[in-house]
């Protein structure tokens, strides 16, 4: 008998921290980020709500863009902010997840 494992999809903020913990979640969990790439964080920036970047910086391996890019725009996104196109991934049935 096989067992099909679940797919663990995975988000975060759009900070040093979120960029830590989706690392983690990738490494100890076979997570898939989603949302989580650098296209998706300079999206995020022009729907505004952001806040300055703070902490020790991390970075990407899942997107070795995203972590340079936090750092030039020196602003952080929360994923609260993407509420709204998350649910819409959802919505349509999470086509856009993979």
């Amino acid at each position: 008998m096989s067992r099909v494992g679940a797919r663990i999809w995975w988000r975060s903020d759009f900070d040093w921290a979120g960029l830590r913990i989706t690392a983690s979640a990738v490494e100890r969990l076979g997570a898939t980020p989603w949302r989580m790439a650098a296209d998706d964080f300079t999206a995020a920036l022009v729907l505004g709500g952001t806040e300055p970047l703070r902490g020790a910086p991390s970075t990407s391996p899942w997107d070795p863009a995203l972590a340079p890019a936090l750092a030039a725009a020196g602003r952080s996104v929360m994923e609260e902010g993407l509420v709204p196109l998350l649910l819409d991934d959802l919505s349509r049935g999470c086509r856009t997840l993979g």
